[in-house]
């Protein structure tokens, strides 16, 4: 009979994911956890928070959040979200369209795209919710970034374990951390609220499925 492995699960708190030798990065981003609205993140071996997001809600009724990306003291972007009118994000003292800078298809978060300099940057979707970075937008390249989400689960000793949410660099998406760090909470903040709108979608039909059911004195068959 062949052997099988049992896998045990952990009982302890999220761990620090070993890095991931295929990739190679050089630098480790840590996020304190996967909200992206409100999260702190630092650099792996260093115990002081490098970056941070924040979400600010102005004290005036219907007024749109601002998303603050912070590191140390310093404001490194803003992002105004409005509500019928393109948002607005604020990076190296400049403001214009968030599309116009993070380029994204007008119904999907991905394929995204930014520039720095002459050279092009491409966010592609991965596997278990990861996202990867490429240069050059042609993937034939090789990943140089991935984010991995705080659900993804690796096999350890015959444990599974889940790890915190971390981003990967390596050397040449580091020469530009802060733009690929911004960029990928981004793109993380418009997937999951699109997976709760259509969540939200979903539960919604259902209900208007059953309620019309009911009235109409179908109810469901008998077995």
């Amino acid at each position: 009979m062949d052997s099988q492995e049992t896998l045990v699960d952990s009982d302890f708190e999220p761990e620090i994911a070993a890095p991931d030798s295929a990739l190679g990065a050089t630098t480790i981003l840590d996020f304190d956890h996967d909200e992206m609205l409100s999260m702190d993140a630092t650099v792996r071996g260093q115990s002081h928070i490098r970056y941070s997001v924040r979400t600010v809600r102005g004290g005036v009724a219907g007024m749109s959040p601002k998303i603050v990306f912070s590191q140390g003291e310093g404001i490194l972007a803003t992002v105004q979200r409005r509500d019928m009118t393109p948002d607005l994000l604020t990076l190296g003292g400049e403001t214009m369209s968030l599309r116009s800078w993070l380029k994204t298809p007008m119904f999907s978060s991905f394929p995204a795209s930014f520039n720095e300099g002459r050279e092009t940057y491409l966010w592609k979707e991965g596997r278990d919710g990861r996202i990867n970075l490429y240069k050059g937008g042609d993937t034939s390249t090789g990943t140089i970034a991935r984010f991995y989400p705080s659900n993804f689960v690796m096999t350890h000793n015959r444990r599974r374990i889940t790890c915190h949410a971390h981003l990967d660099l390596q050397a040449e998406a580091d020469l530009i951390r802060e733009k690929v760090f911004i960029s990928c909470v981004l793109l993380v903040q418009k997937t999951r609220k699109k997976g709760r709108a259509r969540e939200r979608g979903s539960m919604s039909s259902q209900e208007f499925m059953f309620t019309s059911m009911a009235a109409a004195g179908g109810g469901f068959p008998m077995c």
